[in-house]
């Protein structure tokens, strides 16, 4: 009884171990992807000035025209609630840069001064938004609010662009939901025939610069781009045309700049489905021949969803696109008569082992003889005689 009661204890101190020696393993791999989490977002979330961003600037100044140091001004993105907080400087300049393209609050206070808000401002791709701000005496329960987008005038650069919005991306028909072919909207842009990438300012195609999110998307050497996003996936993006600014570089024609999506407070999503069939399309002219059209059938699915993980602070958005198509092609060629094949024709037909000058000799009665073919050609298949051929017609 004592040896089955050691046994026992014995495998329990060893079940007990290993438990332990799991609960290590366990802490170790959890502390490994804490830290790996800790330098991801350590990485992404500081991000820099990213020329997919837009930026919000201006003065702020009393009611006499001077300018007021010292103000507190929040940027509130609507959607995410999102904040940037800068204060103005000695001369009541104010800069909120890298902010993502969408609807921003901004709100400005002082002591001594009503604050202000300012709603429905928005924020495009590249665009640097100037908008100023005058401060009135009063007391802090005393706000001023205004609505309304930024100016249309722009007065902080000198750019010419356009901004193609959700809305068009979406909404307008694109055979092969390819989003550059939108590109052809913008004034002074166009696609030019068996070519994908569009000709800017009278660039070439392949001179334009690409940029997804920030990141440059263009492989110069064969002049393409590395993927296209899915369309249900883009925010916006923008044509910069003329006099880019000074952030952009490597290009002869125009710049592409595009953002794309992102998860916000809400949840959001959609499904779709985009199809071809023969029996949708008219008859091959070239094949009227046949009653049975070829199969043109190309199916294009997918969806998108986004929201929120932790609010106000983590967010999520994803988007897929699948693919499936099955072509058949109606080819025309001329094909050789048997009596070509054999080396008789009906046209003028010259030797060209006769040339002399810009002259040659007609073969006699526009047949090649059997010593001027190829052996091989000859050899590979059985051929009539031109002799043969007269007696059959």
């Amino acid at each position: 009884m004592r040896r089955g009661r050691e046994r026992v204890c014995g495998w329990r101190i060893a079940e007990d171990r290993m438990n332990q020696a799991v609960r290590k393993v366990r802490k170790v791999a959890l502390s490994i992807c804490l830290t790996i989490a800790c330098v991801i977002g350590g990485a992404v979330t500081p991000a820099g000035a990213q020329t997919g961003a837009g930026e919000i600037t201006g003065l702020v100044k009393d009611q006499a025209g001077a300018a007021v140091p010292g103000a507190t001004i929040t940027v509130t993105e609507t959607r995410t609630n999102r904040q940037r907080v800068v204060v103005s400087t000695g001369d009541g300049v104010y800069t909120a840069a890298s902010l993502a393209p969408g609807e921003y609050r901004i709100d400005i206070e002082l002591a001594g001064f009503r604050s202000v808000r300012r709603e429905g401002v928005r924020v495009a791709t590249g665009e640097k938004a100037r908008i100023d701000f005058e401060l009135a005496v009063g007391g802090v329960q005393e706000q001023v609010t205004v609505v309304g987008d930024a100016p249309i005038v722009r007065e902080a650069t000198a750019s010419l662009g356009t901004v193609v919005e959700n809305e068009q991306v979406v909404q307008l028909p694109l055979n092969g939901r390819l989003f550059i072919m939108l590109a052809a909207i913008a004034p002074g842009v166009a696609l030019p025939p068996n070519s994908v990438l569009p000709r800017i300012n009278g660039g070439r195609p392949r001179t334009n610069e690409y940029l997804f999110d920030g990141i440059s998307v263009l492989q110069p050497e064969p002049g393409q781009l590395a993927y296209y996003p899915i369309i249900d996936a883009i925010q916006e993006f923008k044509i910069e045309s003329n006099s880019p600014a000074a952030e952009f570089g490597r290009f002869n024609g125009g710049v592409v700049n595009l953002t794309t999506k992102s998860g916000t407070n809400a949840f959001h999503g959609n499904v779709f489905e985009f199809f071809r069939n023969e029996h949708l399309n008219a008859s091959n002219y070239f094949q009227r021949s046949n009653p049975v059209k070829p199969d043109y059938r190309r199916n294009q699915y997918g969806g998108t969803f986004g929201g929120p993980i932790v609010k106000d602070r983590t967010f999520v958005f994803v988007a897929y696109q699948g693919q499936r198509q099955s072509i058949g092609r109606t080819v025309t060629s001329n094909v050789p008569t048997l009596a070509e094949r054999s080396g008789v024709f009906r046209q003028n037909i010259y030797d060209p082992a006769t040339t002399v000058g810009n002259t040659r000799q007609q073969f006699p009665n526009n047949t090649i003889p059997r010593s001027a073919m190829d052996p091989v050609a000859v050899a590979s298949r059985t051929l009539p005689t031109a002799d043969e051929l007269r007696h059959r017609e």
